[in-house]
């Protein structure tokens, strides 16, 4: 049945559960879906939407604020959320835009000591690590409405990554905590129920006295991503633990820049050995590990007996068969991978960040990068033809679309350039949504930047 043939009701209601790439996608179908897809009713929706704004590291709403405004005005707020408030060293003066900012403060009044704190993905979530003289903890607190959500006791020097899905209510905690002596580890995984605070152990893993060090990289659902060093005379390897289904692979790490996990995938970038010895941005299925997970039994007998054997018995990114791979050469100088974030727009995608510098020779016309980026950096064109300098160094950061198969099989994925900017220096690259600020006594407060333009509509 046509899309188009259900009613005008049964298609909003439909929507309603759609990310905004959807809802866009409808709206040109004809114009009735048009009209649909124009609904303020759903736009508001979309506005509001917890996975959305987490998703884009915006303040929690003003509901009666944005019920006010028309279809028209709730799209400019989206496409200036998407937009992003620009680079905090960015002096430029813009009279169309603004940034404005949103202040939330964190009391600690408890707390003896000024704790490490760092934002979860979305902003929505702050994760504190306490390092006062009588006891060490982690804590979490819910941003948006100031309230301590989740604490827990840690060993000395714990490290810990969480997994957050923007808008979920659940988070996947991972810590690495030495016990007794230096060289026992112990990997843990706990589930913390953010809305009523509750929490329990999923998973608890020693390794003792078989490693010299275990840092860990990352965590995305039953996936574990850490480095394990097996003595201080030996390079670290990483090591993908299913915790799940307590099954481990490993591959070597030399060789590779940035390692990141995303849902059924390895992000990482390599250089190429041979020429041209471009920078690699690599997308591996998990899928391709098929074959090569090992049981990791109680006594870690088998990775113990891995890490022994060195690296003849590791695997390779580059000798897997790497699902989607994109070239970063950018006219023989390195790339320099940023950061991954979910795509806002499109559910299930992901947005790759990327930096770079090129030196441009005075041409007569666009050159390489130019002509394959198009219009959309066509203003980049005007650069290489100022002054009377034989050539112009450009910076830019670039964001690609990495969108995951539907299949294990890693068919239908793609790696795309979606935007490019110039920056005029590596600073300029990052532009922080949301970032912690220094506050006078026991407190943290929370800054959302977010940029306002005149005169977007539709």
């Amino acid at each position: 049945m046509p899309f188009d043939a259900f009613g005008e009701d049964v298609l909003l209601e439909i929507l309603f559960f759609c990310d905004i790439c959807t809802v866009l996608a409808v709206s040109a179908i004809n114009k009735a879906s048009h009209r649909i897809a124009l609904s303020k009713q759903l736009w508001l929706s979309l506005v509001l939407d917890t996975r959305l704004r987490e998703a884009l590291e915006l303040p929690p709403p003003n509901r009666e604020k944005l019920e006010c405004l028309s279809t028209e005005e709730l799209i400019a707020v989206v496409k200036n959320a998407v937009a992003g408030p620009g680079s905090l060293w960015d002096s430029a003066h813009d009279e169309s835009s603004s940034v404005t900012m949103t202040n939330v403060q964190i009391p600690m009044d408890d707390m003896e000591r000024r704790p490490e704190a760092r934002l979860l993905p979305g902003a929505r979530y702050l994760l504190l690590h306490s390092t006062s003289t009588t006891r060490q903890r982690l804590y979490m607190y819910d941003i948006w409405s100031a309230r301590r959500v989740w604490e827990r006791l840690v060993q000395a020097r714990t490290i810990c990554k969480v997994d957050l899905v923007p808008g979920g209510t659940i988070a996947l905690v991972f810590f690495v905590q030495t016990v007794d002596h230096s060289n026992t580890y112990t990997l843990h995984v706990e589930e913390v129920d953010l809305a009523t605070g509750a929490s329990h152990e999923l998973f608890n893993f020693t390794l003792d006295s078989i490693v010299f060090g275990v840092t860990p990289c990352a965590i995305v659902g039953d996936i574990l991503l850490v480095t394990v060093q097996h003595s201080r005379f030996m390079n670290a390897m990483f090591v993908v633990i299913n915790w799940r289904a307590s099954t481990f692979v490993s591959f070597d790490r030399n060789g590779l820049s940035y390692v990141q996990l995303i849902p059924g995938y390895i992000l990482s970038t390599y250089r190429e050995t041979s020429p041209p010895r471009g920078q690699i941005l690599a997308a591996t299925a998990l899928e391709v590990f098929s074959d090569r997970w090992q049981l990791l039994t109680d006594d870690a007998a088998g990775l113990a007996a891995l890490l022994e054997a060195g690296f003849p018995s590791t695997i390779t990114i580059k000798s897997l068969n790497i699902t989607m791979q994109e070239s970063l050469e950018y006219s023989g100088r390195p790339i320099e991978l940023i950061y991954v974030t979910p795509d806002p727009l499109c559910a299930g995608a992901y947005n790759i960040y990327v930096y770079g510098l090129q030196f441009l020779e005075r041409p007569h016309r666009p050159v390489t990068l130019i002509e394959r980026i198009g219009k959309r950096i066509s203003t980049m064109a005007g650069i290489a033809r100022q002054g009377e300098a034989r050539s112009v160094l450009v910076q830019a950061v670039l964001c690609y679309q990495f969108t995951p198969a539907m299949s294990a099989a890693g068919k239908g994925c793609s790696l795309r350039l979606i935007s490019a900017r110039r920056v005029s220096n590596r600073a300029q690259a990052d532009c922080p949504r949301a970032m912690i600020s220094l506050s006078q006594g026991n407190s943290i407060n929370v800054v959302y930047r977010e940029r306002k333009r005149t005169g977007v509509v539709g």
